[in-house]
C-alpha cells in the first residue's frame, strides 16, 4: 500500500521522522503514567514545576519510583525494530527518532538517532550553574553538582516537567517541513506540543503521516471506516500493539526506501 502513496522523494535521499510515546514502551512493563489505563496509585502531577520550587521531596519522590519502575523493564520487540530500522538505513536516509519517553529502552536497544523531547531520567540538570551529568543513584535533598558544588534541591532530574517547554522545538520544527515520511508509535495525539508535529509535516506536504497506536483516537472510534481514509492528518494508520505493528509497517518502510 505505501508505495502507491509515494513515487520519489522530496530531497535526495528520504528523510523520516519517527514520534514515539508511552505506548512504545509499556508492553516492556512500563506503567501508564496519565491517561485511560493509568494506575491511580502513580501521580504524575508531582512531576511539575510548580512542584520542583515548592516541594522538590515531592518531585524526587515521583522520579526515583519511575527509575525503579524502569529498572525492571527490557526493550521489547518494537524498540528493537525501530534500532534495527536505523542501523541497516542510516546511510541511506535521514531518520530522526523524537521519543516523548524518559526512559532508556531505546538506547539500550541500539538505537542511535533517538532524540528525548522530555528528556531522561538518567540525566541530571543543575538549576544553578545548567550543567547537565549523568544521575547517580537516586534523587535527595543534598545531591551535589559536580561542576559548581550546588546542592539542596540544585540537582534535579534532566525532564521536562508539567509547565516546562520540551527540548528541541528550535529544530524539530523547521525538520518537520522537510519530511517524506512521519511516523507515530504508541502516542495519543493529545499531548502539545507534540500533537502539532503531525500537522505540521501534513501542511508541508509529506507524502505519508502514519499512525501506529494501540487503540483508534477518541474521534475514530465512531467511524471505523476511518481508518482506511485517514484521519485528520494521517494518511495511514495501524491499530494494535506496537511489538506487532511496528517490525511489519517499517519492513514495508524499509522496502520503499530500497526501491525508489
Amino acid at each position: 500500500m505505501l508505495s502507491t502513496m509515494i513515487k520519489k522523494w522530496r530531497g535526495e535521499r528520504p528523510s523520516i521522522f519517527i514520534l514515539s510515546g508511552a505506548g512504545l514502551s509499556v508492553e516492556s512493563g512500563i506503567p501508564t503514567y496519565r491517561g485511560e489505563g493509568s494506575d491511580p496509585k502513580n501521580d504524575s502531577a508531582s512531576l511539575s514545576r510548580g512542584y520542583m520550587r515548592s516541594l522538590p521531596e515531592r518531585v524526587f519522590e515521583a522520579a526515583n519510583q519511575r527509575i525503579r519502575d524502569f529498572d525492571a523493564c527490557e526493550p521489547n520487540a518494537a524498540h528493537k525494530a525501530i534500532a534495527q530500522f536505523i542501523k541497516k538505513y542510516r546511510l541511506q536516509a535521514d531518520i530522526v527518532h523524537v521519543t516523548q519517553n524518559i526512559d532508556s529502552l531505546c538506547e539500550e536497544a541500539g538505537d542511535t538517532a533517538v532524540f528525548h523531547l522530555h528528556g531522561s531520567l538518567n540525566r541530571s540538570l543543575c538549576q544553578k550553574c545548567g550543567t547537565v551529568f549523568p544521575r547517580k543513584g537516586f534523587y535527595k535533598m543534598g545531591n551535589i553538582c559536580p561542576k559548581c558544588r550546588a546542592q539542596f534541591s540544585a540537582v534535579r532530574p534532566d525532564v521536562v516537567l508539567f509547565g516546562e517547554t520540551p527540548h528541541g522545538l528550535d529544530w524539530i520544527m523547521p525538520y518537520l517541513k522537510e519530511v517524506d515520511i512521519f511516523i507515530a508509535i504508541g502516542t495519543s495525539g493529545t499531548v502539545y506540543p507534540a500533537a502539532d508535529f503531525v500537522t505540521i509535516a501534513a501542511s508541508a506536504g509529506a507524502p505519508i503521516r502514519m499512525l501506529l497506536n494501540k487503540e483508534a483516537p477518541r474521534e475514530m472510534q465512531f467511524n471505523c471506516s476511518m481508518m482506511d481514509e485517514g484521519y485528520g492528518p494521517f494518511n495511514y494508520i495501524r491499530l494494535g500493539k506496537a511489538t506487532g505493528i511496528v517490525p511489519m509497517v517499517l519492513k514495508e518502510v524499509g522496502q520503499l526506501i530500497e526501491n525508489i
